[in-house]
């Protein structure tokens, strides 16, 4: 059985996407995960660094910690 990158990628995404959902400690309303070629891009806004944290090693376990990009901001830094 083979399978294309492309089709790889999409399956790595929907994996990182209901990981950091039911992620129960995570607040992940605010953050979106998306995929650039081969690289997952994690954007939005999170609690602080705790949930920054989780999500991206969320996100590294199931595609490899080179290839997640971490755009998201702290609403701390924000609203501070």
């Amino acid at each position: 059985m083979s399978f294309e990158p492309e089709s790889l990628s999409y399956d790595q995404l929907a994996s990182v996407q209901a990981a950091v959902s039911a992620e129960p400690d995570l607040e992940s309303s605010s953050i979106s995960v998306s995929m650039i070629g081969r690289s997952l891009l994690l954007e939005g806004y999170v609690a602080g660094y705790g949930d920054r944290e989780k999500a991206t090693a969320i996100a590294a376990l199931i595609a490899g910690p080179e290839n997640v990009h971490d755009r998201m901001q702290d609403r701390e830094e924000i609203n501070g």
